[in-house]
């Protein structure tokens, strides 16, 4: 466990420089991808990736970015390939133009803002007129372009019960149930700082805080890595799964398939590990409705130690709850 931890918080100090991406990225999805995909049967990893190839978009967003060195490789190296990329999917489709972003893209689903206070005052303040989406299933009338990651998630295991949905919907349903069990396992998916100054909104899980050029956020976006190569994910993954503390978590993590649960934790965290006593009071000393950030030059490295042994535990788990989520699917 000590070996893994060191090497993400190595990751994790790297990425201080880095520019804002958006969740877990590209790498953390794939390697809590890789690691369900090693929980899974035989039987269920083809089950998957035969309903992947009636993506709508399968030849634009999959087949096509297949790597030269993936289609080279055996049938397996492919499928495990294409299975993580699902994964990222839901990110991709922020990049497409005009109707297409419109079609796919989600942006309210990767996240719920439950709110954390800088002070008594602001909670006072601020509590009763709150007006972000924090429910916890959904409700009559929703609009399901502004469902929040507890609604999408439960919208789309629907999906992929209804047996009058089209194989190209399921599809596109799995993608996000895979992209969002990642989502909600990170820290700062599962919550906003409030502040009656700056942030009487919320901070956008973070975003608004500025950590050199990058943000509160991306720091945890990325720090179950930066790589962009596939051998390196798939390595990473392996070396996770075999860890035998973190094995066992992820077993025991499976046995919860509350998604309020998991973003419960999440907020837990958010709480005690992300939004650390530092950070609220730098926010205190420029709380102002004329900062709409709030900047800070570094955090120290025993924060980035915390975050990156909090990243590994929670991908351990974020992977086995995905196999058992897809295999209830089955």
């Amino acid at each position: 466990m000590k070996r893994f931890s060191c090497l993400f918080v190595l990751i994790a100090l790297f990425l201080l420089t880095s520019e804002s991406v958006q969740a877990w990225n590209y790498a953390g999805h794939r390697v809590i991808a890789s690691i369900a995909w090693d929980q899974l049967t035989p039987e269920t990893q083809r089950a998957m990736v035969t309903l992947l190839k009636q993506h709508p978009r399968f030849e634009q967003d999959f087949q096509s970015r297949m790597p030269a060195v993936i289609r080279k490789a055996a049938p397996a190296v492919q499928d495990r390939w294409l299975f993580m990329r699902a994964a990222t999917w839901p990110d991709i489709v922020r990049s497409l133009k005009d109707e297409d972003r419109e079609k796919y893209h989600r942006g309210t689903w990767h996240y719920i803002n439950q709110p954390i206070y800088l002070d008594t005052s602001a909670e006072q303040a601020l509590s009763s007129k709150l007006s972000v989406n924090t429910a916890q299933s959904i409700r009559r009338g929703d609009d399901p372009l502004l469902f929040n990651i507890l609604q999408a998630l439960e919208y789309n295991v629907a999906l992929m019960k209804d047996p009058a949905v089209s194989p190209a919907d399921k599809a596109i349903a799995l993608c996000w149930i895979m992209h969002l069990t990642g989502d909600s396992h990170q820290p700062l998916h599962s919550s906003a700082l409030f502040s009656k100054g700056s942030f009487p909104e919320g901070d956008r899980g973070g975003n608004s805080i500025r950590i050199g050029k990058s943000n509160l956020h991306a720091q945890w976006d990325g720090l179950l890595g930066n790589s962009f190569k596939d051998s390196e994910i798939v390595s990473q993954a392996v070396g996770l799964a075999r860890d035998p503390a973190l094995k066992q978590l992820g077993e025991q993590a499976a046995q919860n398939l509350n998604y309020v649960a998991w973003i419960d934790e999440s907020h837990a965290l958010a709480k005690s590990a992300g939004y650390t006593q530092m950070i609220l009071e730098a926010v205190k000393q420029n709380d102002g409705p004329q900062n709409e950030f709030i900047k800070l030059t570094a955090l120290p490295a025993e924060y980035y130690r915390t975050a990156g042994a909090i990243a590994v535990k929670r991908a351990a788990q974020s992977g086995w709850r995905l196999a058992a989520v897809i295999n209830d699917l089955q």
